[in-house]
């Protein structure tokens, strides 16, 4: 046995205070722990008391247990495992940006598949679904090999009667908790191998030191996880010419700066967290954890607090909590039914002794199992002669079945109601549809009555991603190449904190938020996906280009694989490392190339020809729109002609009459002018005989101008009619010209010369 150590004065106070922690949180929760043992029993189909279930046995009585609870359990269950959950990292400031985020998301998720999360997440899920509560952790381990890196895991916790975290934590993740105990059990000779430095291996030392850890001949071994906070001033200081400087008082290596220079400045409480395995009486190893949280995640069915007269106490409920009772009931029901089935008797007839002969009796156990034509029985017996018996009788009896099938089905019915599903059917159900549509309906009907197990769920996946990203920087903080994993499950080699490669992305920048995304089961939208990979394959041009994603939407395993490599296209292929072109498959790109080439120069040549025959048709057809365009005009333009001329002689002819009107005003002027001078000559006393002398001479000379002016009137209107009877011969006679022409090729419509159609005196008109 090695020396005894001196335990440390300052743990004496550490592990007086975790007995009393521990001893608190296991009052605490052992009234959970015990109605979740009940659960199980019900779960495991055993709802009966171990005394009632022993009195049954004894008196070879029937004590059934049917399963009417795992179908309701395994539904809601299996749901999350179809539907799959991935943790999202978005940036969120201090230097956080797209790269540092998708990095932590590729690695988390490749955590998450290194580790079997899924079985982990599944496993907690499972315990808070049956039992009311289950756990999972997260540990760092070394790289396998000669390194000093870590990694980090996901593991879970199958017995979570183990784990006793903090009774006063609040949120259902046990984000908020500030202590938690992980237990297990060794013998004496199992302690002593694997802390042979113990002070302590004395059972009965420790017993009287720490009773609660020491049980039947096994000692406690529990990991004591704590969060220890430091008290830090926080100051922002006046920098010179520039943004504030925000600093710990601590980190100035003793410099006060003066309060001229404190804007602002506040006490931080910083958590620390410390993991201490202890025996209950020492302590056998200490680890300062680089997190700030403790890396055990909680997952609580629904929490209730309810007060009992003493004042109110958490309970945490399973799914089927309340259905115990209505189990019980309905195999109580059952177990009846059969019971009294049993009672039915195993004697068909009934009859005097001595009734039936040997040779009768013979008959009427034929009776039993084939038809007989008639059975014979005596009147009378021995000692009996002169009275007669009545016949023998098979006495009729019918269990009460019916009345105990209404009473399981209203049991089975009270089931359904304390786990949250409606007993009454719903439309689909009685219309009895079988659509995919119609039992998604009833599928998502059935599911919403336990929709609070799967956001404490969803929580917990949350709190594992946010103590994973809080634990990157402190893990993965060397310049190393590390493997992550895409959304698109494919997996790549990227390079970490090296200054020297521009590719490289830190892990200890900024700060990220995390949350998750559900989408749909994955089985749906991998077949969805499958299904339409397929409809592209019967493309032939296609299915070159995708017959590796073909593949591997179709099959998996190694041939698969093989499949895949071998189909996928030499330019979606990745080069490996140091790998230069393949010759093989650059010739065979080149050849799919030059066919292509080819392919594409017949189709040209072929469009090609195709385009001259098209256009010989269109010029053809606008060679015949031109010509009856041109005829067309020149018919519009001799028309125009004659209108023109027909006009001009007219107008000339409206001239001349207006002329000669004029002449015969002026005359009749005249006239009016020499009867005036008559009269004035008169008044002054002229010679009468002189004024008419002169008066007859005026009017001679007036009588012979307005002849004059009829005779050149008469003219210009003879002039005039016939110019317009030669405009209008002219006109038909062009008419007739261009219907006999044949019509013209050339100008295209609209660049015809106007002077070129037009008459040679059509510029005269005007």
């Amino acid at each position: 046995m090695s020396p005894r150590r001196k335990q440390p004065d300052d743990d004496e106070a550490l592990l007086e205070e975790l007995r009393e922690r521990f001893d608190y949180a296991t009052a605490e929760w052992d009234p959970i722990r015990d109605e979740g043992r009940q659960d199980m029993r019900a779960i495991a189909g055993d709802p009966w008391e171990t005394e009632e279930r022993k009195q049954r046995e004894e008196a070879n009585r029937p004590c059934l247990s049917l399963d009417e609870l795992s179908q309701y359990v395994n539904q809601l269950i299996n749901d999350v495992r179809q539907n799959k959950r991935a943790i999202k990292v978005d940036p969120e400031g201090n230097g956080a940006d797209e790269a540092t985020a998708a990095l932590r998301a590729n690695l988390i998720r490749q955590i998450e598949y290194r580790s079997h999360a899924q079985n982990a997440y599944t496993t907690s899920f499972e315990n808070c679904v049956q039992r009311s509560y289950g756990f999972h952790r997260i540990v760092a381990r070394y790289v396998p090999g000669k390194s000093f890196d870590q990694e980090l895991f996901i593991e879970p916790l199958p017995n979570p009667d183990l784990v006793t975290p903090d009774p006063d934590a609040l949120r259902a993740d046990g984000s908020d908790m500030t202590y938690c105990f992980v237990a297990e059990t060794r013998s004496k000779a199992e302690f002593g191998r694997e802390f042979p430095h113990a002070r302590l291996t004395d059972f009965g030392s420790i017993h009287d030191t720490a009773p609660a850890w020491v049980k039947d001949n096994r000692i406690q071994i529990a990991e004591y996880w704590t969060i220890e906070t430091k008290t830090r001033r926080l100051l922002q200081l006046q920098a010179p010419g520039g943004e504030p400087l925000i600093v710990y008082e601590d980190e100035l290596n003793g410099i006060k700066p003066s309060k001229a220079l404190i804007l602002q400045e506040r006490d931080v409480d910083e958590p620390a967290v410390m993991q201490y395995l202890t025996n209950g009486v020492e302590i056998l190893k200490r680890t300062k954890w680089p997190g700030k949280y403790i890396p055990i995640v909680c997952c609580l069915g629904k929490v209730l607090y309810v007060d009992s007269g003493l004042g109110a106490t958490r309970q945490v409920l399973s799914l089927i909590r309340l259905a115990r009772d209505p189990y019980m009931l309905y195999c109580y029901y059952r177990t009846c039914e059969a019971e009294l089935v049993g009672m039915t008797p195993k004697t068909p007839y009934m009859a005097y002794e001595g009734q039936f002969s040997p040779a009768q009796l013979i008959e009427v156990q034929k009776s039993l199992h084939e038809p007989v034509a008639a059975l014979f029985a005596k009147p009378t017996t021995e000692g009996l002669v002169n009275t007669l018996l009545p016949l023998p009788s098979r006495p009729s009896y019918e269990p009460p079945i019916q009345a105990l099938e209404v009473g399981a089905e209203s049991a089975r019915r009270a089931i359904q109601a304390a786990i949250g599903q409606s007993p009454l059917p719903t439309s689909a159900q009685r219309q009895n549809e079988k659509s995919g549509i119609a039992l998604q309906t009833m599928e998502t009907s059935a599911q919403r009555g336990s929709y609070h197990f799967i956001d404490h769920y969803d929580d917990a996946i949350v709190q594992t991603g946010r103590i994973l990203d809080d634990l990157i920087p402190h893990y993965y903080d060397t310049a190393r190449d590390i493997g992550i994993r895409k959304p698109d499950d494919s997996a790549e080699i990227v390079r970490i904190n090296d200054s020297n490669n521009p590719k490289s992305v830190p892990t200890n920048v900024g700060d990220h938020e995390v949350t998750i995304s559900t989408g749909p089961s994955m089985v749906s939208e991998r077949e969805a996906a499958k299904q339409f990979a397929l409809a592209l394959a019967g493309n032939p041009t296609l299915m070159p280009v995708i017959g590796d994603l073909v593949t591997k939407l179709s099959i998996s395993g190694p041939v698969a694989d093989e499949l895949v490599e071998r189909l996928t296209p030499p330019q979606f292929k990745k080069k490996k490392e140091g790998e230069g072109p393949d010759p093989a498959a650059m010739a065979q790109q080149l050849q799919q190339v030059q066919a292509q080439l080819q392919a594409l120069g017949a189709q040209a040549q072929q469009m090609d020809q195709e385009l001259k025959a098209k256009s010989a048709e269109i010029a053809s057809k606008e060679k015949i729109a031109l010509a009856e365009i041109a005829s067309k005009e020149k018919i519009a333009a001799a028309e125009l002609v004659a209108k023109e001329r027909l006009e001009f002689g007219l107008l000339e002819k409206r001239n001349a009459a207006a002329i000669a009107a004029a002449h015969l005003a002026a005359a009749t002027k005249g006239l009016a002018l020499d009867a005036h001078a008559v009269e004035e000559q008169q008044a002054l006393g002229f010679d009468a005989d002189q004024a008419d002398a002169d008066r007859q001479h005026a009017a001679g000379m007036a009588e012979r101008g307005l002849a004059q002016q009829l005779k050149a009137a008469q003219a210009g209107h003879a002039q005039a009619l016939e110019a317009g009877q030669q405009g209008q011969a002219q006109a038909l006679e062009l008419e007739a010209q261009a219907a006999a022409l044949p019509p013209p090729a050339g100008p295209v419509m609209g660049s015809a010369d106007p002077a070129a159609a037009a008459p040679p005196d059509a510029g005269m008109v005007g």
